[in-house]
């Protein structure tokens, strides 16, 4: 059992360094980001705050919202607070410490081919971490609560979600900086693929699974 939970949270960190890891990608790629980072990404903008420490912000805040929401205090939410910091220190490690948010991509056959990149390690990243079954991250957490209480599929609440993050970066965006930044062709993308490649990952660990048990056989 100790051996289980052990790989169990080697595949959380591994998943939330991926995650990371594609968050940062979105940044560099230049053509957009996804709906998930598009509110830290304007944020980081017109505020003195990194991206990381951006993302951190915006997902305490949905901590916040999630207990409220709630109207009790659950460790499986509070615990969300750490998933936060740790996230956005992980984020500013690559984009800042590596340098990889200093890339300068030109053409544009190379922003596409990182904007691809992001997007695959962003569903790579989910995936991992739901399979580890360990904490919500505060996005995924705070969708699971509205679904509870719309009563609504996980899927629906997440795209409505997806669909609010965009417009309120839209409104910041044009507020604050006077036009629409952070938003474009990469966050159309991440909505229509995202999904469907967590899927892929999901149909390939089946079939592997499979297999193994076909050679045990």
């Amino acid at each position: 059992m100790k051996h289980f939970n052990y790989l169990r949270i080697l595949l959380y960190i591994g998943g939330l360094n991926i995650l990371a890891l594609g968050t940062v990608l979105f940044t560099c790629g230049h053509l957009g980001v996804s709906a998930l980072v598009s509110v830290p990404q304007v944020l980081s903008l017109f505020l003195p705050f990194t991206l990381g420490e951006a993302t951190t912000l915006t997902f305490v805040i949905f901590v916040l919202i999630e207990l409220c929401l709630q109207w009790r205090i659950e460790w499986q939410i509070v615990s969300q607070l750490f998933v936060a910091f740790v996230f956005g220190w992980i984020v500013d490690f690559y984009g800042l410490r590596i340098g990889i948010e200093k890339i300068n991509l030109q053409a544009l056959w190379e922003q596409i081919l990182v904007t691809l990149l992001a997007i695959i390690f962003t569903s790579l990243g989910v995936f991992m971490m739901v399979k580890a079954n360990f904490i919500l991250n505060p996005p995924d957490g705070i969708v699971n609560v509205f679904c509870k209480k719309l009563k609504y599929s996980f899927g629906k609440t997440k795209f409505g979600f997806d669909l609010t993050m965009i417009i309120i970066s839209v409104g910041l965006s044009l507020i604050f900086i006077n036009h629409i930044t952070a938003i474009g062709i990469g966050t159309i993308l991440a909505v229509l693929l995202v999904g469907p490649f967590v899927n892929l990952w999901e149909h390939l660990l089946v079939a592997k699974r499979k297999l193994l048990n076909e050679d045990t056989d």
